[in-house]
């Protein structure tokens, strides 16, 4: 949180995950160790806002809790961030996409430069985005290529090819940590500047997500 706060951050979701077999604590638990982290944390730093939401993983059982409202949307709007494996197939993908638009929630898709089904395949984002759907990259895939041994590498060629064909609606964090997962939001932020202009910067990093936040359309 130190971090983000650093790099310009003021307003931060809480996503974490939410997955059958996997992360799989109470709601309450959840919700309560987030209560306690958010009071700390805005009275140490001014201006900050955190907000309530999770990273909800694809599944039947997932579905219905959404249904029922026993998982979190981000901050309790009609918008909720919904992930994949990367190796879920493109139908199966479809498929989940249309279920939780039926509930009358909008999907933010996280990561989509994660997902084999999508690389290179500027017509099946555009499907998504037409159904309705919104996508996110994480900031760490728009930092430059590392010469040798970048494990990032096939991410990242992705993620620039959805920006340039214009297909992403929000960089975030997907922040776990500081060491495996720190964010990288104001180095992305000054490179999609300078690469895309500030105009388009501000959209990805700031104003599509107070849209959201505020429960309003992109």
């Amino acid at each position: 949180i130190e971090e983000s706060y650093r790099q310009g951050v003021r307003i931060i979701v809480s996503t974490s995950h939410r997955r059958k077999g996997m992360f799989e604590t109470p709601e309450d638990i959840i919700f309560k160790n987030f209560s306690i982290v958010k009071h700390e944390a805005e009275k140490r730093f001014e201006h900050l806002q955190i907000l309530y939401g999770g990273e909800l993983y694809y599944t039947s059982d997932m579905l219905e809790k959404l249904k029922l409202k026993q998982i979190p949307t981000l901050n309790n709007t009609k918008f909720a961030l919904i992930e994949f494996s990367m190796q879920t197939s493109w139908k199966d993908i479809h498929t989940a996409l249309s279920n939780v638009l039926m509930l009358g929630i909008t999907p933010v898709v996280a990561h989509i430069e994660r997902y084999n089904a999508l690389e290179n395949q500027k017509e099946r984002v555009k499907e998504i985005i037409n159904m309705g759907c919104y996508t996110q990259i994480n900031s760490s895939h728009i930092l430059k290529q590392k010469l040798f041994n970048d494990k990032h590498k096939r991410f990242k060629k992705r993620a620039r090819y959805f920006l340039e064909e214009n297909l992403v609606h929000f960089v975030a964090s997907d922040m776990h940590n500081l060491d495996v997962r720190p964010p990288f939001l104001a180095e992305a932020y000054k490179i999609i500047c300078r690469d895309f202009g500030k105009e388009r910067a501000n959209q990805l990093f700031i104003e599509n997500a107070q849209s959201i936040l505020k429960n309003h359309y992109i």
